[in-house]
């Protein structure tokens, strides 16, 4: 089980009725309309091969090295040859990140490098992830992405950091790396990002957090997707984390989606045993007829609930009292949502 080293590092009271008040509720269909179970969730097997650059069985889709090909801005040539890895080669690309994006059941990704036809030391790789589904895109994107670069509007999120940008469309993660980060390589590279963009077909599946995450008081670009070891908890899968702030005020919010109501009973004895262990102790309350647990976890509070098979709750609230009305103020807004599918 892994120690969470930072995350009781808010200070300040928390005022949970103006730092909540206004977050929408989420009203129960808006969970009964996502079908993005897990089981659900696979791509076309024939585009799951070791190495297979196919964009599955779409209407229109094109094989990835042509959509790859194509995207050369003018100026600019492929060279070489378009790369193909699949899940069990991808570290000979990418050791060292393979693991984050084995985490989030990447099939394959498909690399290309152009180079500008005036200087041939000049150059611009790209990398097409496909992590399978929209959820999973979105996780590996959401949890490299950087809260403080510029968004730029490509594919459904992206943003530039110097002369690279970094896209995420339905299943793909795309990432466009200049070796400079001069203007005319993020021209290049943002031309090369949108039109490559174009060409990925996107299933427009949703995904479920971004929904039910309330929206009120959301900083920007803080919702982030865990499929395992979410907050550094070994037992945290399928979460989804954000902060808020209401005036100086910042709190962290999460919420679990588990395979059953029992499952969830579970993570939340797991949580307790955590905060025994690396805390000061637990204790099991109940406030306006919602079952907290409420983990002394030194210095800051944590305050957890199940809910149906949600799990959900807020993380390092410097004052115990306002932690549990956060808590409980988040228990309301998810409404009947306890069986999303």
């Amino acid at each position: 089980m892994r120690v969470r080293s930072s995350r009781h590092s808010f200070a300040g009271r928390v005022d949970v009725l103006m730092l909540l008040a206004s977050a929408v509720a989420i009203a129960q269909s808006a969970c009964s309309r996502d079908q993005v179970a897990r089981t659900t969730e696979r791509a076309p097997q024939s585009a799951r091969s070791v190495g297979a650059p196919a964009q599955g069985d779409a209407p229109g889709a094109r094989p990835l090295p042509e959509c790859l090909a194509d995207a050369a801005p003018d100026g600019w040539t492929l060279t070489g040859e378009v790369e193909p890895y699949g899940s069990q080669n991808l570290y000979e690309k990418i050791n060292g990140l393979a693991e984050l994006f084995l985490s989030y059941d990447v099939i394959g990704l498909t690399f290309a490098s152009f180079a500008a036809s005036a200087d041939a030391d000049v150059v611009i790789d790209v990398h097409v992830y496909d992590m399978g589904t929209p959820t999973h895109a979105f996780g590996v994107f959401s949890v490299e992405r950087s809260a403080d670069e510029p968004p730029v509007d490509i594919g459904r999120a992206g943003y530039r950091s110097d002369a690279n940008f970094y896209v995420w469309k339905g299943q793909y993660y795309v990432k466009v790396i200049a070796s400079d980060a001069t203007d005319t390589l993020a021209r290049a590279s943002r031309m090369l990002a949108e039109k490559l963009t174009r060409s990925l077909v996107d299933s427009g599946q949703g995904v479920w957090g971004r929904r039910v995450m309330p929206r009120a008081n959301q900083e920007p670009r803080s919702l982030r997707y865990f499929q395992v070891d979410a907050m550094g908890l070994d037992f945290m899968r399928n979460t989804y984390t954000a902060r808020y702030r209401k005036g100086g005020t910042v709190v962290e919010a999460f919420l679990s989606r588990r395979d059953s109501a029992e499952t969830a009973q579970r993570v939340v004895a797991e949580y307790a045993k955590h905060a025994q262990k690396y805390g000061k102790g637990v204790e099991r309350l109940e406030t306006a007829g919602v079952k907290l647990l409420r983990c002394d976890m030194g210095g800051a509070f944590d305050v957890v609930f199940r809910k149906g098979r949600l799990v959900a709750g807020v993380v390092a609230v410097a004052d115990s009292d306002a932690a549990v009305q956060a808590a409980t103020k988040l228990w309301t807004q998810l409404g009947e949502a306890t069986d999303p599918d």
